[in-house]
């Protein structure tokens, strides 16, 4: 079973996230902040992190960049996930070492699919 680490702030995010990857067959850990972000993906390995960029403590930026520079986290594939849909934000995103940039709200199925053809 392929693990999916979720870090988002918002409760009602967290919860369609939850329900809808759950159903799908994959193991889910929810972190909220940037901190615990970093943390757990050094501790529970995910096959895949989801992250949302406004986040406390640590931006999903940050995140991104801590876990691309160190050698036991730069392999997992990192979606980050925004309701900014700034060529800037976007690019920032990609120049930081993210996957893929999905900008919310996201449909369900069109995240499965994506998720999918990274793992």
């Amino acid at each position: 079973m392929n693990k999916i680490l979720v870090v988002e702030d918002s409760k009602n995010i967290v919860t369609v996230l939850k329900i809808c990857l759950t159903n799908a067959g994959y193991e889910v850990k929810v972190v909220s902040d940037g901190v615990d972000a970093v943390d757990t993906a050094f501790e529970w390995e995910p096959d895949l992190i989801l992250l949302d960029i406004k986040i406390p403590k640590m931006n999903g930026f940050l995140v991104c960049e801590t876990l691309k520079k160190d050698e036991s986290t730069a392999q997992i594939p990192i979606l980050m996930m925004s309701a900014k849909a700034e060529e800037e934000d976007i690019k920032k995103a990609y120049d930081l070492g993210a996957d893929d940039y999905i900008i919310k709200p996201v449909e369900p199925n069109k995240l499965l699919e994506k998720i999918a053809s990274y793992l």
